[in-house]
């Protein structure tokens, strides 16, 4: 008996529900399985399953063990293949975390290209909290810098920096008062990325303070540039984040030399006892597009 055995064997038993099911899948004996099912359990200490003739019910114990097991077997089932795997022929999946802005409007413009780069990695993209600490249960997680976080369970790598400046579609600025210095931004309505208060402080380079206020406010990146590009208002955000917009000449720039200071992003990724070959793939890639993009500064 081993470990790795006997815990894929009450994975497999969990997923499929039976014994003999399971038994099938990995072509052997309900006996066997049976014997190896005992034997985790009094490893354990713990019952992680109750079996009848007809039911088979995971305790609370089993169901904690298998959330967790099943994450650790896939990772060291990924850790042999990798280790003998050439780059196309890496397989498995790659459980990215970041902020609803940095996935929909950063990372999916790359995902294509690592993807046909990559075609044997599946990729599951998870939405996470601003200001949420890395996730275990995550291969990258992708934030800001986590100045008040210090574990020695991470690494941390910038994978990019950028910096926010205004933008406006051409039909907004037709329409509206000219904006040639700093003060006139105060008379322009602004699209506002929060959850409320249509007021908003804003530091820029040299120490420049702005009060900035409109009449719409939302936490959903998608809905804030759609709404620039309608020309509700002004929107601050990066050159980055509104490429596709600002290459079809749907954004353009307001007053280019007035940016916020130079912010960030992180990716954290479980520190490990092997080199864990897509997360190095991953963060290589993002890495060089992004030393490709046109300097914020």
């Amino acid at each position: 008996m081993d470990w790795i055995t006997c815990a894929n064997s009450f994975i497999t038993v969990v997923e499929q529900g039976s014994l003999a099911q399971a038994a099938n899948k990995l072509n052997t004996s309900s006996s066997a399985l049976s014997k190896r099912l005992s034997w985790l359990e009094k490893q354990l200490g713990v019952q992680l399953l109750k079996r009848t003739t007809r039911h088979l019910t995971v305790t609370e114990a089993g169901q904690l063990f298998y959330q967790r097991s099943a994450l650790l077997v896939n990772d060291w089932q990924q850790m042999l293949a990798e280790t003998t795997a050439t780059n196309s022929e890496i397989g498995g999946i790659l459980r990215l975390g970041a902020p609803l802005a940095t996935g929909s409007r950063l990372l999916v413009s790359y995902l294509a290209e690592f993807s046909h780069s990559y075609p044997n990695i599946k990729i599951e993209l998870h939405t996470v909290t601003p200001g949420q600490l890395p996730d275990l249960n995550l291969d990258v997680f992708i934030s800001r810098e986590i100045t008040e976080f210090n574990s020695s369970s991470y690494i941390a790598t910038k994978l990019l920096s950028y910096s926010n400046g205004f933008y406006a579609a051409p039909s907004y600025l037709e329409n509206n008062p000219q904006i040639t210095t700093p003060e006139q931004l105060c008379q322009h309505n602004y699209l506002l990325f929060g959850e409320q208060n249509h007021q908003q402080d804003h530091i820029f380079e040299h120490n420049q303070r702005l009060l900035l206020q409109g009449n719409f406010i939302t936490t959903n990146p998608e809905a804030l540039v759609a709404g620039a590009v309608a020309g509700m208002g002004l929107i601050l955000t990066s050159s980055q984040t509104i490429k596709r917009e600002l290459d079809n000449g749907l954004l353009v720039p307001v007053l280019p030399t007035l940016k916020q200071p130079i912010n960030a992003i992180y990716a954290y990724y479980p520190k490990l006892n092997y080199h864990h070959v897509k997360t190095k793939l991953f963060i290589d890639f993002i890495k060089q597009k992004a030393a490709t993009m046109e300097p914020v500064y």
